[in-house]
């Protein structure tokens, strides 16, 4: 029985040991695969087989043949990102540069067939290593009743709100309930716009500030705020992915009719919160919306 077991193992490790296209840079997507293979399907089945039934010196050898074969293929990536950040700080225009980056490393845009509508994929990845994003900072304030935890938004989400949201130079995007900063950065990054996040949590603010600092992305900036309390002033397109439920939502929502009511503005929204949206009497959609709350819909004040 164990030595079957040890015998797949060895026969997975071979085969990305064997695979020569994991060495060549531009094969990112299949270098992303094959670390979850080492991690889930090597490592963490040495791991088990070494619990269950005691130590081997067999599966001691392939842990550390996998091990440093992760580490060589994860150091790739890492430089790969690396250099990628120094070519956003000197270029200082990445609205050209870093589509071709996703098409070139990650294929996007992917075939609609091929995407996953309610998940992840290497495209969040990439965008998580090109901004240095390894591990979100332990939170410091407790939610209030009404407060949604933090989940990111997905980055092919982010890349079509982007693209439909049409920023211009004078636009102010205000993410509402900004995270981490993803939507952001990746919007200062795509767009001429001024970009600001709302975020609750302290932590997360100074986290994002600090990636946006490291880019030399000085039209982008975060306001460690309540949404209730927030300055939305100069905001022109607000997104809201469900950052809030209930009455705390609709005095969100309040504030921004507030702001409505002196000028024009635009609201993206992307899950549960679109269908509390799309029943506002100040709203009306500006596109044909699909109706799916796993897509983002817009809305403009009237």
């Amino acid at each position: 029985m164990v030595h079957d077991i040890v015998q797949d193992i060895q026969a997975d490790l071979r085969v990305i040991e064997q695979n020569a296209a994991l060495l060549v840079e531009a094969n990112f997507v299949e270098r992303v695969h094959a670390l979850e293979g080492l991690a889930w399907h090597v490592l963490e089945r040495i791991e088990n087989v070494q619990y269950e039934h005691g130590y081997r010196e067999d599966l001691a050898r392939l842990y550390q043949r996998a091990t440093h074969l992760w580490q060589r293929l994860d150091a790739m990536n890492i430089q790969l990102f690396r250099r990628l950040r120094e070519q956003i700080v000197a270029d200082g225009n990445t609205a050209i540069a870093l589509p071709q980056w996703f098409k070139t490393y990650v294929g996007y845009p992917m075939p609609e067939n091929r995407q996953d509508p309610l998940g992840y994929d290497c495209l969040d990845v990439f965008v998580d290593g090109l901004l240095d994003m390894d591990s979100a900072p332990q939170e410091s304030k407790d939610l209030e009743s009404g407060m949604i935890g933090y989940q990111a938004t997905p980055a092919r989400i982010i890349l079509d709100l982007i693209q439909r949201a049409h920023l211009k130079a004078d636009d102010v995007f205000c993410d509402v309930g900004s995270g981490l900063g993803r939507v952001v950065l990746l919007a200062g990054l795509l767009s001429a716009a001024q970009v600001k996040g709302i975020e609750f949590e302290p932590a997360y603010c100074t986290y994002a500030q600090q990636r946006a600092q490291s880019l030399h992305l000085s039209r982008v900036s975060f306001v460690n705020v309540d949404a209730r309390q927030a300055n939305y002033a100069d905001g022109t397109v607000f997104f809201l992915y469900t950052p809030c439920t209930g009455r705390m939502f609709q005095e969100v929502l309040d504030r921004l009719h507030d702001e409505a009511r002196v000028r024009p503005i635009t609201i993206a929204t992307y899950g549960p919160c679109t269908e509390r949206v799309a029943q506002q009497p100040w709203l009306r959609p500006s596109e044909r919306q699909t109706g799916h709350e796993h897509m983002v819909a817009f809305f403009t004040s009237v």
